[in-house]
């Protein structure tokens, strides 16, 4: 088993043993095993999922949103580290919805550059938002 950390700046969210973690990367979604080899990499806005038992349906996997972050594996431990966390219990599916139309709009609307770059991290962390807010409904129905 792999011990494994999800550290944000208010805390330690995940602090335990898992089989597997898939982490988003900036090349693409990597997972995590025991025994994987020492690496540093920097995490992407996406979903983190724990798969905490070998046998554990994809159904039953933890997950988390998480806004970018370093990745640290050293073999038998991994941890992840980022600004923020979002939970599934953190999140409804249709207020991800709403926030998303919202940041939609902010996209169509942007008037410069930055404005524009600012509304595309707004719509894709809200994005994020709504995945996870979507896999918690697979999970809970």
């Amino acid at each position: 088993m792999l011990q494994f950390q999800l550290i944000s700046a208010s805390g330690v969210k995940y602090d335990k043993e898992a089989y597997e973690v898939l982490v988003p990367t900036k090349d693409g979604q990597i997972a995590i095993f025991e025994d994987h080899m020492p690496l540093l990499s920097a995490g992407s806005p996406g979903v983190l999922s724990i798969r905490k038992t070998a046998d554990e349906p994809d159904s039953q996997m933890e997950h988390f949103a998480v806004y970018g972050g370093i990745l640290q594996t050293s073999g038998k431990s991994a941890r992840f580290v980022t600004d923020d966390i979002t939970t599934t219990e953190e999140v409804s599916e249709q207020e991800a919805k709403d926030a998303l139309s919202r940041a939609e709009r902010m996209v169509e609307s942007a008037g410069t550059q930055e404005e524009l770059h600012e509304a595309k991290n707004v719509l894709h962390h809200h994005s994020v938002r709504l995945h996870l807010a979507q896999l918690k409904h697979r999970r809970h129905p």
